[in-house]
């Protein structure tokens, strides 16, 4: 029964919608192109088919009925339109965005860390180095992610096929054991710290997570405000930095592990990086190479556009061997990546272009009179934070809602838009914490067998709650 509902699910909310009334002041093409549009998120929810080729369908779906649902009678009426023409380059227009090829720049750095081993010996590095104990363990796991995390768009990369295939291998060294009462010995508390790290961390830098970088593209259509790498940074380091080095002992005592220290973790790092060898020619390039990037990204964006500098460094790699144009070909998730927010960039953008987004802020600014733009914000974080438990995606949710949220923000007379920009976008990592369908790396951790449902809900709330507290007693003081 669920392989065929599933397919269904956004056919039969494309109709459903339709089939109503388009409400009062908005046109009636709008309403239509808005009912495509919800069909979109309620596949992105599902996945009945992958995301891209959700994508790609309802962009083709829109130009082959663009007189329908994506132009107004006026539009249409104008001498010399050509709606057939103009719908097409609309449904390219986000394979030409720069954003795009800057997150499929960054999945290739993933690739060569992944290709090379840099990133695996990395994690065992910290490891040997800082394992002997529990505690100093969580902590070797955050500081393994976070060296990762500025050049890996994707958390399901660095967290769930980097960080994960090391520790994975920690908990049978002291018994504990998956889907047992032993995994509370210590697996619990490792994969636990992992994950509630990588939310953060996604949070700390633009490319750190693909969202991000969706949500920086959705900022500059819709309000006009243009953030920079350093800016975003500088925006979330006095909150990530305290929650980076408050996740593992958070962890600690909220979710204790019953073993507190031993030999064998650092014992078992130390085999493992034996067996790797020295640093090979490829992994000391790629290092160089990376660094490289990030010089570019935080010195240079005034003088070299930060999709440049990666498509430079992309280039480095290819000429140095660190990957090879197979290795880039056979990369499936950056191109699918590529293909999925080419067409959602678009698709959002269409949001606006028929008139919904304006339509719907209106409307909404007039139940948010009266207020503050302080109260206004910080209500409209919250709801964007926890309205994450309906989805499945952060993509989904970034597609979904930033684009309306900024709207109804940008008609709150006083609202200082970039900073209410940056605190609606820089939530986007920390809310992936709430569910075990959250974000990415989410189902990894969860079917570890090391977190029981029961856990996972409950900590998840308890650092979901946690980690806003912190972003709204900290970060948004001095955003504002």
């Amino acid at each position: 029964m669920q392989a065929y509902w599933r397919p269904l699910a956004p056919l039969l909310a494309v109709i459903a919608i339709a089939l109503i009334p388009a409400p009062e002041g908005l046109a009636q093409h709008t309403w239509y192109y808005f009912a495509i549009f919800v069909g979109v998120i309620v596949g992105l929810m599902l996945e009945p088919i992958p995301g891209a080729a959700i994508g790609l369908i309802a962009v083709t779906l829109v130009t082959v009925f663009c007189e329908l649902v994506f132009y107004s009678p006026e539009q249409l009426a104008k001498p010399g339109f050509n709606p057939a023409n103009a719908a097409l380059a609309w449904a390219l227009s986000g394979f030409a965005n720069s954003t795009v090829w800057l997150i499929f720049g960054a999945f290739m750095f993933a690739l060569g860390y992944e290709k090379t081993g840099l990133g695996r010996r990395i994690a065992l590095l910290l490891v040997r180095a800082i394992g002997r104990r529990t505690l100093t363990l969580g902590y070797a796991v955050m500081m393994a992610d976070a060296l990762l995390a500025p050049f890996t768009p994707s958390n399901t990369a660095r967290s769930g096929g980097t960080i994960f295939p090391v520790i994975r291998n920690l908990p049978p060294l002291y018994d504990s054991k998956p889907n047992d009462p032993s995994a509370r010995r210590i697996g619990s508390y490792i994969m636990w710290t992992a994950i509630a790290t990588t939310c953060v961390t996604s949070s700390m830098f633009l490319t750190a997570l693909a969202p991000n970088l969706l949500a920086a593209e959705l900022i500059r259509t819709t309000v006009q405000v243009d953030l920079s790498w350093m800016q975003w940074f500088m925006a979330f380091a006095p909150v990530g930095i305290l929650l980076l080095l408050a996740v593992p002992l958070l962890a600690y005592l909220l979710y204790p592990p019953e073993v507190k220290q031993g030999s064998e973790v650092p014992a078992w790092a130390a085999q493992e990086l034996q067996k790797m060898g020295p640093p090979t020619r490829h992994e000391l390039l790629l290092a160089v190479l990376v660094l490289i990037a990030l010089a570019l990204w935080i010195f240079g964006d005034k003088h070299v556009n930060a999709t440049t500098a990666a498509l430079m460094v992309i280039a480095l790699m290819l000429v140095t061997g660190v990957v090879t144009w197979d290795d880039m070909l056979a990369n499936k998730q950056a191109w699918n990546t590529l293909a999925w927010f080419a067409t959602l960039i678009a698709l959002a953008d269409g949001l606006s272009r028929t008139g919904f987004v304006k339509w719907f802020a209106d409307t909404m600014a007039s139940h948010m009179s009266g207020h503050s733009p302080m109260t206004a914000a910080v209500t409209l974080v919250l709801v964007f934070y926890f309205t994450h438990y309906l989805f499945a995606s952060v993509t989904a949710h970034t597609t979904a809602m930033l684009p309306v949220m900024l709207s109804v923000g940008s008609t709150i007379p006083g609202m200082p838009m970039e900073s209410f920009a940056l605190m609606l976008a820089l939530t986007l990592g920390l809310m992936g914490i709430l569910t075990p369908y959250g974000t990415g790396p989410s189902p990894v951790y969860f079917g570890s067998g090391h977190l029981p449902a029961s856990d996972y809900w409950r900590l998840g709330a308890i650092f979901g709650v946690i980690y806003i507290a912190v972003f709204l007693a900290i970060g948004v003081p001095l955003l504002l």
